[in-house]
C-alpha cells in the first residue's frame, strides 16, 4: 500500500464521509512520507487545510501505536 493510500485510510476513520485524498496529498507534500506525516509535530499538522483536530489526533494515535509496537516484546 502506498503512503498516500495508508494516510487516506487513517484519515477516513477520523473524517468519515470526506474526501481524504487531498489531505493525504497535502501531508505528503509537506512532510514527504507516511512516517514524516505521522511523526510531525501537532502545530505543523494544524497548518494542513482540512485535517482538523480529529485528523491530527488520528495521526498521533498511529504514531503512539507504532512506538508501542516497536518497544513490545514479540509474543
Amino acid at each position: 500500500m502506498a503512503d498516500h493510500e495508508l494516510l487516506e485510510m487513517v484519515l477516513f476513520l477520523a473524517l468519515p464521509r470526506r474526501d481524504t485524498k487531498p489531505i493525504a496529498r497535502a501531508l505528503l507534500g509537506r512532510f514527504g512520507s507516511f512516517a514524516g506525516a505521522v511523526s510531525a509535530p501537532l502545530p505543523d499538522l494544524r497548518t494542513i487545510e482540512g485535517l482538523g483536530n480529529a485528523g491530527a489526533a488520528a495521526l498521533k494515535t498511529v504514531q503512539a501505536a507504532a512506538l508501542r509496537l516497536a518497544r513490545a516484546d514479540p509474543p
